[in-house]
């Protein structure tokens, strides 16, 4: 009591010391554990969760310090005991008080500093995380730049893909054009080709008839030829009779040789047709073939276009004209088939007209003997005859000019002919030619067709793929952005909380200061209290020999009054007075000392306790504070929790819809036959904006949520504050007040947390209206 009425202080300064310590150590705790979770905001409710536990964390506990309510009540403890041993003992040495105090505020100054170690502990560890956060910021920002690089790569890739593409359509439209040229041509040879089939069909129809009149001519002229020899023969046979029958034999015998020789040249002409007809055969054959084949290459070609039924009318028109080609093919392989049959049956006749000679010449040279006979009865008719017989040979002379005449006509006609069949050869191969020519342009226009849309394809992946890395560069600079964010609040939490070190350093040196003062004073009350000790002694013992004084005063008194009763009353008289004058100060000196210093212990014994329950009282006031804005922090991190609870329930519809968006892309890729490419990319493109405006909406709520975790936050460190000035009250302050503003800051705090929560509640609804519409 002594060291509490030196230092003008209650008692329980130490408590507050350690209090205070504790405190402030406590705030800091505070700081740091929201430092380090408000380093890890880029995982979204991992840094709630984390901010929303170290918050819980660090009001309900603080580390390995006992908290403030745990102290408190341990100290009112300690001094309801030394006030109950004081009450109940009030003669106890003021050293063992002194001793008790001193060990107390020891204890306490130790758990300060082993808590300030553990903060510092804690400062590195807080130094060593916003080392290992600008390392991975540094590491965002190269994979930034990586991505830039990607970037620039594909907007590259695209600048090709696109000149690419303009050189594919460049090369497809003049394939286009050549493909053009080559029908044109085409049709300008089917022209000339039907024109020059027509001439040629129209020609062999006047070779028929020619060939029809010179057979009949030749006829002619060997009946007439026949006649003429036979009149001749009955002319000579009349002339010479019997002598020139050996002429007229010689002669027949030369005509029979002619007549071989005539059947020879028949045969030979039988053979150079039969000839002629087997090459037509094989030319027929050959036609046949051609036509079974490109019979099979229109089936073929039909099968094709009945696969390809979506591509451009012009190869059905080509098909048509193909199919009409071949029908006009068909029908020439019909007519010269026909042609041929009609050969064969006049080669037939040829035949049987041969044979027929053969038996009229039999049946002749049977009836040269008849003839022989009857020349003597023709000899009168010679003359006549001969008359005849050169009227004939004026007529054979003109059937045979005649047919010389047409015999050169059927040569030339028939080198017309073979010029017009060679031509026709040339352009019936020509047109295969252009056909062929025609087969390979198409065949390239589709392969540049196919080509064109791979290239279509790959130009709208690849814009699909600058878009996306587009958004991914966006997302990182907002991470970005973010995460330097983060790293300046944590920087600037890092000076704020080097300079609460500093502070708290300097304010454990001033009380180190303070406690060698208070050792210092206690030493000199120590040897105060060994003066007061000795003197206290020294009275003892002054009182111990007055007593003796007094005692042998008494005794000599006694044997006085025993000894003269009467006699001597008289002179004992003034002897007895000095000696009760010198007892009674002997006596009420000692008294007077114990009861001043009685008074003076009892009142400074008062002071104490009025003093310490001043303090408890302001304690139990700063505690019923500290419950009301526990409770309150309760309810705010209740609402809290609720508010994580919806954004968890957001988060899970938005990956709920962006499930839903993949499934609608995975169906749109399934039903990719009945879409183009372009609606395809449309779709696409429409879906990533829908995942842009989600991430948006979420980065937005998760940005809220981070508000409202510095706001509680602050509202916190505000508690805290006020619990801090509540504990440490002048004497002279009204803790009703304190009260009363504290509750109007804690209006404020709800209010501008009831304002956040529209502002969320807002968010949240745009974001369903904006999913809904995507």
């Amino acid at each position: 009591m002594a060291f509490a009425a030196v230092f003008h202080v209650p008692p329980t300064s130490s408590h507050h010391y350690s209090q205070l310590c504790s405190l402030g150590l406590n705030r800091k705790q505070k700081r740091l554990a929201v430092m380090t979770t408000s380093k890890r905001k880029g995982h979204s409710r991992r840094i709630v969760k984390s901010v929303l536990n170290n918050r819980k964390s660090s009001i309900n506990d603080n580390g390995s310090t006992e908290p403030a309510r745990v102290l408190l009540e341990r100290l009112f403890a300690q001094t309801q005991k030394l006030e109950e041993h004081m009450s109940r003992d009030p003669g106890l040495p003021l050293d063992i008080q002194l001793g008790l105090n001193l060990e107390t505020l020891e204890s306490d100054l130790q758990a300060a500093l082993v808590a300030l170690k553990k903060k510092e502990e804690d400062l590195q560890d807080a130094a060593g995380m916003v080392l290992m956060e600008h390392t991975e910021l540094n590491r965002a920002k190269e994979e930034l730049k990586r991505h830039a690089e990607e970037i620039a790569v594909a907007c590259s890739k695209h600048e090709k893909l696109e000149e690419e593409l303009k050189q594919a359509n460049l090369n497809l439209a003049s394939r286009a054009r050549q493909i053009e040229d080559l029908k044109l041509q085409l049709k300008d040879r089917d022209q000339e080709i039907f024109a020059a089939r027509s001439a040629l069909s129209s020609k062999q129809d006047e070779m028929d008839k020619m060939r029809n009149e010179l057979m009949k001519k030749t006829e002619e002229a060997a009946k007439k030829e026949s006649e003429l020899q036979s009149m001749a023969k009955l002319l000579d046979e009349a002339n010479e009779v019997v002598k020139k029958q050996e002429i007229e034999l010689q002669e027949l015998q030369k005509s029979i040789q002619e007549k071989e020789e005539e059947l020879e040249e028949s045969m030979m002409l039988r053979k150079l047709e039969e000839k002629k007809l087997k090459v037509a055969e094989a030319n027929l054959e050959k036609k046949t073939m051609d036509w079974l084949l490109a019979k099979e290459e229109l089936k073929k070609l039909a099968e094709d276009a009945a696969k390809h039924m979506g591509e451009s009318n012009k190869t059905m028109k080509e098909f048509r004209r193909a199919k009409r080609l071949l029908h006009d093919v068909r029908s020439e392989l019909v007519s010269s088939q026909k042609s041929l049959a009609s050969s064969r049956q006049k080669m037939q006749e040829q035949e049987k007209l041969l044979e027929k000679q053969l038996a009229e010449l039999e049946e002749q040279k049977t009836s040269i003997n008849h003839y022989m006979t009857s020349l003597k009865d023709a000899q009168i008719e010679v003359e006549s005859e001969r008359v005849k017989l050169r009227v004939a040979e004026s007529r054979n002379k003109e059937l045979e000019w005649d047919l010389s005449v047409k015999k050169e006509l059927m040569e030339e006609l028939q080198e017309e002919l073979r010029k017009e069949k060679s031509s026709l050869q040339q352009v019936i191969q020509e047109t295969s030619f252009l056909q062929k020519e025609l087969d390979q342009k198409t065949t390239e226009f589709g392969e540049l067709h196919n080509l064109l849309q791979v290239k279509e394809s790959e130009l709208v992946e690849a814009r699909l793929e600058i878009q996306h890395l587009k958004s991914e560069q966006v997302s990182l600079q907002l991470i970005l952005k973010e995460r330097d964010l983060e790293l300046f609040n944590a920087q600037k939490k890092l000076e704020e909380v080097n300079q609460e070190v500093s502070e708290l350093k300097m304010l454990m040196n001033n009380r180190e200061d303070q406690l060698m003062q208070a050792t210092t004073l206690l030493k000199e009350k120590e040897e105060h209290l060994l003066i007061m000790q000795h003197e206290l002694n020294d009275t003892k013992l002054k009182f111990s020999e007055a007593e003796s004084v007094v005692e042998r005063i008494v005794d000599l008194t006694n044997k006085l009054v025993i000894c003269t009763k009467d006699e001597e009353c008289t002179a004992t008289s003034p002897f007895d007075d000095m000696g009760q004058n010198l007892l009674h100060q002997l006596f009420e000196k000692p008294t007077d000392d114990f009861k001043r210093q009685e008074k003076r212990l009892e009142t400074e014994l008062e002071l104490t306790r009025e003093s310490l329950r001043t303090k408890e009282l302001e304690v139990l006031a700063a505690q019923r504070a500290l419950t009301i804005k526990d409770e309150e922090l309760k309810i705010a991190l209740e609402r809290l929790d609720a508010r994580e609870k919806e954004l968890r329930r957001m988060k899970e519809e938005t990956m709920e819809d962006a499930n839903h968006l993949k499934n609608l892309y995975a169906l749109a890729q399934e039903r990719i036959g009945e879409k183009s490419v372009g609606d395809l990319a449309i779709e696409k493109l429409q879906l990533e904006a829908a995942q842009l405006e989600v991430e948006a909406a979420t980065s937005a709520l998760h940005k809220l949520a981070e508000m409202s975790c510095e706001l509680l936050h602050n509202v916190s460190l505000s508690v805290d504050s006020e619990t801090d000035t509540a504990i440490f009250l002048p004497n002279g302050f009204d803790p009703w007040l304190s009260m009363h503003e504290n509750n109007e800051h804690f209006t404020k705090v709800k209010t501008e947390v009831a304002r956040l929560s529209a502002i969320t509640d807002q968010l949240v609804q745009e974001a369903g209206v904006v999913g809904a519409a995507n």
